[in-house]
């Protein structure tokens, strides 16, 4: 079965997570930490303690896909640090995640007076 990637909502498990897991132990994640049903139209996002792998699961109406992406470059991911930033994410920023940008990156807004 294809995902209809856009169809979904996206949510992020806040902190790390032991990429170990496999989709039945992450979706008690999802269940008891995060609060919300696995079984809806959702993709939920986790990411390891170095930020260099990536484990995403989904239910597709009768099984979980479960997907992992590993760097393989000197970088790491970047990852949200507020419930808040984690709740709905939405598909174009993972998009920009998976890119290497840091989309909850928020620069401070400077409100100056005069030039000198």
């Amino acid at each position: 079965m294809l995902l209809e990637w856009k169809t979904y909502s996206y949510f992020i498990k806040l902190g790390k997570t032991d990429m170990r897991k496999n989709a039945h132990t992450l979706s008690m994640l999802v269940e008891i930490e995060m609060e919300m049903n696995p079984f809806e139209k959702n993709v939920y996002l986790f990411c390891s303690g170095t930020r260099k792998i990536l484990k995403v699961i989904v239910w597709d109406g009768n099984g979980f896909w479960e997907m992992t992406k590993r760097l393989e470059s000197r970088g790491t991911f970047a990852w949200p640090s507020s419930r808040e930033e984690a709740l709905e994410v939405t598909l174009e920023e993972i998009r920009l995640m998976l890119k290497g940008a840091d989309p909850w990156r928020v620069l401070p807004v400077e409100n100056p007076q005069k030039v000198s």
